[in-house]
């Protein structure tokens, strides 16, 4: 999609952006939903529990306490957080804060931070029936030679009701996880108290349930290679998210509703997002729209939503072949991590749970393209320079003719997580075809062709190493050319990936994808017949979690080109993470990596969450 060049806001307003991004202290709002409480241990007992309760059994639990310093660590293992990772202070004599993190892209990570040495105890009680609630009891006790820990004399909670969309149950917090298929809202973590609610707790209001979150980003980069040629040694970004969650108060929306029991939500997410890129040459962009907005109603068999959403399919990270749903924010590469490059669909997604399956349908009524610059940016598809060039760009009409198709089929065999998914869609790159000759000057016309998907995915875990992946075929990929025209190719490309998790404070992360192209023709720009790619990253915790070394790499195996992103990360301050890092592209001029070799840049990123 081209982006303008002009300028949509005055400087004075590029000015006071930066400085709010900055500075302004905005207040903590209601979070929702929030991690975890301040605890309230029985006054007779010294001990404390942690009770965490998801939606079906774990495939594991794996806690051990830290030696260079006093932090119980509990690794739940198939789980991902919806919420970003989380510092609570806790007013209790033995446990100083609680910290949960999505550790790997498999495992939630739940840290204890404590005040002194402790014995602590995990328990992981069946439940009665295969689809019920599943516990994990978490007892922590001063530490005292003479005795073995025991578990707390005060009772543990009944297993709560869990749903995909449940929210605060009081005195009880909520943060989603994804469930063992790749979905990102069918287990709930609980981080529950262990004394009975108090009689002053806040009544249900009759208006239902109404939350806020959302986050504000800066971050500003400076190239590492500036010349004497006028140049964009520059950019920055500023986005600003808001999110409100409204429950309504309807029967099955009651937290002490019996099992079985359906419920509803509404989410609606405004993003504000400004990128700007210069001093020569500069180009900004600003958008104000609606980035997530959707109902979404779920029983015990069956879940639907419908609006603005982000679906994702596929195991591995970064490069991912199954995960084609929605368009991506191409305009800085893939320099953002994936997840940060999605553009919400407008589409209706549905889910069956019928025994051990999950049958999941979308339908997107609405094409939209993946977001990128023809020319006048850094990292264009024709280079950061004006260019006279004409572009003709044909997008699909709304029609029921151009929307897209998707199924996906997803079970667990013998400790394996497995899908497999078709998707009837039209491509989210243009196709391109150079016109030299057209009367109205040099033109290059860009349009969109559907192509078919079929994808399979894997996952398993060993102890500490986790195991994935997935592949697709497409019959029809537009590929560039060096003469700026496509070609239409069928593509088969495949990931596979491992993990370990360290107790070190280490996670190591490899995956090795392969790209065949068939029917190659050799004017092919930057790929060749078959493309190997290694990526990943290794990073590990400092300073009781407060500060991350992170290393996120891609080599480019065929061509020997690479990108590296090193980072240091500080999350000391509460809702606040602050990211000084770089970005280093090396290889030859030719090949995918090597074309962004004068693009090395340093930057700082500042987040804040509310």
């Amino acid at each position: 999609m081209k982006r303008q060049p002009e300028s949509r806001l005055p400087n004075f307003l590029h000015a006071i952006l930066l400085l709010l991004s900055l500075l302004l202290p905005f207040p903590a709002l209601a979070n929702e939903p929030v991690l975890v409480s301040t605890f309230d241990p029985s006054p007779k007992d010294a001990s404390q529990t942690l009770v965490i309760t998801l939606s079906a059994a774990p495939r594991n639990v794996h806690s051990f306490v830290l030696e260079d310093s006093k932090r119980l660590v509990i690794d739940i293992t198939e789980a991902r957080l919806l919420e970003p990772a989380t510092n609570m202070p806790v007013q209790h004599p033995l446990v100083l804060r609680v910290r949960a993190a999505q550790f790997n892209p498999t495992t939630a990570r739940v840290v204890l931070d404590l005040k002194q040495d402790v014995t602590h105890r995990i328990d992981t009680p069946a439940s009665g029936t295969e689809n019920a609630a599943h516990k994990i009891v978490v007892s922590l006790a001063p530490m005292n030679p003479a005795a073995p820990p025991q578990k707390p004399t005060h009772p543990t909670p009944p297993p709560q009701v869990v749903r995909p969309d449940i929210q605060k149950i009081h005195p009880a917090y909520t943060v989603a996880l994804a469930d063992t298929v790749g979905s990102a809202e069918n287990k709930t973590l609980i981080f529950g108290e262990s004394t009975a609610p108090s009689e002053d707790q806040e009544e249900p209001s009759p208006w239902g349930r109404l939350n806020f979150s959302g986050f504000l980003l800066a971050k500003i980069a400076q190239e590492l290679h500036e010349s004497g040629a006028p140049e964009q040694a520059r950019n920055f970004r500023n986005t600003v998210r808001l999110e409100g969650k409204w429950t309504p108060p309807l029967p099955g929306n009651d937290p002490a509703a019996v099992p079985g029991a359906s419920s509803t939500f509404i989410l609606a997410s405004l993003q504000s997002d400004y990128l700007w890129f210069g001093p020569e040459h500069s180009t900004d962009d600003y958008d104000l729209d609606l980035y997530e907005g959707y109902i979404s109603h779920a029983t015990p068999g069956w879940d639907l939503r419908l609006g603005r959403q982000i679906v994702r399919w596929g195991k591995t990270d970064q490069i991912s072949p199954a995960d084609n749903v929605n368009p991506q924010d191409m305009r800085e590469f893939f320099v953002p991590e994936l997840e940060d490059r999605k553009i919400p669909n407008w589409m209706a997604r549905i889910r069956l749970f019928p025994g051990d399956f999950t049958l999941e349908g979308i339908f997107i009524p609405f094409f939209e393209e993946n977001e990128f610059d023809f020319s006048g940016t850094t990292w264009a598809l024709l280079g950061a320079q004006p260019t006279d060039l004409r572009i003709d760009e044909s997008k699909p009409g709304k029609g029921l003719d151009n929307s897209d198709l998707g199924l996906r089929a997803s079970t667990s065999l013998a400790g394996w997580d497995v899908a497999l998914s078709y998707l009837h869609a039209i491509e989210k790159s243009p196709r391109l075809r150079f016109d030299p000759t057209n009367p109205a000057g040099p033109t290059l016309h860009a349009d969109y062709h559907r192509q078919n998907i079929w994808a399979v995915e894997f996952e398993t875990t060993a102890d500490k190493f986790g195991f994935r992946g997935e592949g697709a075929y497409f019959d029809k990929q537009s590929i560039h050319t060096a003469s700026l025209d496509s070609v239409a190719k069928p593509v088969l490309h495949y990931a596979l990936g491992m993990d370990y998790l360290g107790e070190q404070d280490w996670y190591a992360n490899v995956q090795l994808s392969h790209q065949h192209v068939f029917e190659y023709e050799s004017r092919i720009l930057l790929l060749r017949r078959d493309n190997f790619y290694l990526n990943g990253e290794i990073n590990r915790e400092f300073w009781r979690g407060n500060v991350m070394l992170r290393l996120r790499y891609a080599l480019d195996l065929s061509d020997g080109g690479s990108f590296l992103t090193p980072e240091a990360i500080l999350s000391y301050y509460e809702n606040l993470e602050l990211t000084l890092g770089a970005n280093v592209f090396t290889g030859p001029e030719d090949t995918l990596f090597g074309r962004y070799r004068d693009n090395d840049q340093i930057f700082c990123k500042i987040k804040y969450y509310f």
